[in-house]
């Protein structure tokens, strides 16, 4: 309950107080047109409009090339070309490429298995039950892991698995598997239970491999706790300090860019989610690595995916730019920490790491095209780098037939006594239904909250969004014909029309029931959004306005987008529109209730 409380103080906190909007929080009305002149606070709207970009036309070759040649309208210098914007070609992804927790569509609440930290018969690192069989579980799944002991030929041990468990496995198995270089960056608090159990054994296993490999570790911290960078260290290193021979370096930060009490005018800290293996291979998306909300009960339902190639080096050139950061103000800052270890190393020192992306893989032999896509937000630099919104509102404009949304939320309240919004991209749907086209939402359940006490709902009710969604259509009837709003009615209203049959709003859903046994409501923390059904965002960047460090993957590819539809969107439609509030089918629609 403390940590709750805190982390809706902090909100609260970043919410209240002056400071400059978001770059997507600023309407088209609001946008003060300094020509020439780009910021960390340009407006996406002002920016569009100022530099003419055009969105890409969906039908002409290579969508995404012309979509980097317009980003690269907003950074004239070129500074930020291959850190928050960078097109790569080769990129494969392999069958279970797409990461989803807990991926259980169709099932009840109750009917999901988990297993508590610190069980009965557990294996004492990973908090799982010993097993033989499926049968020892209780409806998980009974799987080999690694070696209590790294290095010693002994047989494999044997774990009952949870809805979300093998993630963990997933991530040990990735980073164990480094021959360079590891990369991971998360947000507070620090990885912990079985994330932290995978990362240790991962980490032991390289020490024992012998191979020389630099791990850096970086996490976005908010005030006023923040993480305890050697803490973190320690634990990481527990398994490994003593490994004769070992030659791997690890570094952790726990940094923030800034807040205006420090040395900007707004708030930002990094919120991007990704680990990156050898510049090769990276897990990139939504997912925290907290054991109490993912791996136990009343779980979050998050995405992320796992590519090959060098989509990969995207994401370590991202981290890169994150960590000349830390390194200029390391001195300077008390909001940044670091602390560092190296194999033969009694105490924890203070090393900065090389940067990392200058180690390039080979060229990726797959056919896959993605945009590693990012945002530096406010701190970091004086110049517009938020090229993540403006690529997605771009795509938005690009859209003919329909836009698919799977998020947190669109508005963001918390703590505020006016509610922030995307405003051109909300404008961007509303183009697409003026154009005959569909806008597909689902959002987050009003009160969601994780076990580990963070909040997954802004304090935004659905009410809310159709109720700026329909302001918007009635500003643009009212503008077309300023009388309109005299007329006497005969027919049914058009902005009601528009959005009641193109606009459909649920929230989530995963099986028949609304909610988790006992009455917690079901959090999304997805950030995921999709044009057309061919070219696809997974990442950390979510809709509702806020000014952090974002980092994701724009893809380009038919086949990956069906594996998209069939595995997650389809069954996430199938039951979310159960308790949709509009859209085709709905009876008692939310925009009808709504009076202007």
């Amino acid at each position: 309950m403390f940590a709750r409380i805190l982390f809706l103080l902090v909100l609260a906190i970043v919410g209240s107080c002056s400071g400059d909007l978001p770059s997507s929080a600023v309407s088209d009305s609001q946008a003060e047109r300094d020509f020439g002149i780009l910021r960390p606070s340009t407006s996406i709207v002002a920016l569009v409009k100022d530099r003419d970009l055009r969105p890409p036309d969906l039908s002409a070759p290579d969508p995404l090339q012309q979509l980097q040649r317009e980003l690269a309208k907003s950074d004239p210098n070129g500074a930020f070309a291959g850190i928050t914007y960078d097109l790569t070609r080769g990129n494969n992804l392999a069958v279970d490429w797409l990461v989803q927790t807990p991926n259980r569509w169709g099932r009840r609440a109750d009917d999901l298995t988990w297993f508590e930290i610190g069980c009965k018969d557990c294996e004492a690192d990973i908090s799982l039950p010993a097993c033989s069989t499926d049968a020892d579980c209780r409806g998980g799944t009974c799987t080999a892991i690694w070696q209590r002991t790294p290095g010693l030929q002994t047989a494999a041990r044997k774990v009952c698995l949870g809805h979300s468990d093998a993630l963990p496995l997933r991530i040990h198995d990735l980073v164990a598997s480094a021959r360079q270089s590891v990369d991971i960056v998360e947000l507070q608090p620090a990885p912990n239970g079985r994330f932290t159990a995978a990362l240790r054994a991962a980490v032991a296993e390289l020490a024992f491999s012998r191979r020389k490999v630099e791990v850096r570790v970086l996490i976005g911290q908010f005030p006023p706790k923040g993480v305890d960078a050697t803490a973190f260290l320690n634990e990481l290193v527990e398994s490994a300090r003593n490994i004769p021979g070992s030659r791997v370096t690890l570094s952790v930060s726990a940094m923030r860019a800034c807040t205006v009490l420090e040395s900007c005018n707004s708030f930002s800290w990094n919120h991007g989610k990704l680990i990156v293996v050898d510049g090769r291979e990276a897990i990139v998306g939504g997912h925290n690595l907290w054991t109490e909300d993912y791996l136990t009960d009343n779980p979050v339902h998050d995405l992320s995916m796992q590519v090959r190639g060098p989509a990969a080096t995207s994401a370590s050139r991202f981290a890169d730019r994150l960590w000349s950061y830390v390194c200029s103000n390391l001195d300077y800052k008390d909001s940044i920490s670091l602390a560092s270890f190296s194999a033969g190393q009694s105490e924890i020192g203070q090393r900065c790491p090389t940067a990392l992306a200058t180690r390039r893989a080979a060229a990726g032999t797959g056919g896959v095209e993605t945009m590693g896509i990012g945002r530096l937000g406010a701190g970091i630099t004086d110049d517009f780098a938020n090229q993540s919104e403006l690529a997605r509102d771009l795509m938005f404009a690009a859209a003919r037939k329909t836009i698919r949304v799977s998020q947190q939320d669109l508005g963001f309240r918390l703590g505020r006594s006016d509610t922030l919004f995307p405003e051109n991209a909300l404008d961007e749907m509303i183009d697409l239904m003026e154009r005959g086209g569909d806008v597909y939402v689902v959002l987050s359940n009003p009160g969601s909250i994780g076990n580990g006490g963070s909040p997954y709902h802004n304090d935004v009710p659905l009410r809310a969004v159709a109720k700026r969604l329909k302001d918007k259509v009635q500003k643009r009837i009212d503008m077309a014909d300023p009388r309109s709003r005299y007329t006497i009615r005969t027919g049914p209203d058009p902005v009601n029309a528009l959005l009641c049959s193109r606009f459909h709003l649920a929230p989530f859903r995963f099986g028949p029931d609304d909610s988790w046994p006992g009455g917690k409501t079901i959090s999304n923390h997805a950030k995921l959004w999709m044009v057309d059904d061919r070219i696809f965002y997974i990442g950390s960047d979510n809709m509702y306005p806020v000014n952090l460090q974002e980092f994701g993957y724009i893809v380009d590819d038919r086949k990956a987008a069906n594996t998209l539809i069939e595995s997650y969107w389809n069954p996430l439609w199938q039951w979310s529109s159960r308790a949709a509030v509009s859209g085709e089918g709905v009876q008692e629609c939310i925009f009808r209730e709504i009076i202007k």
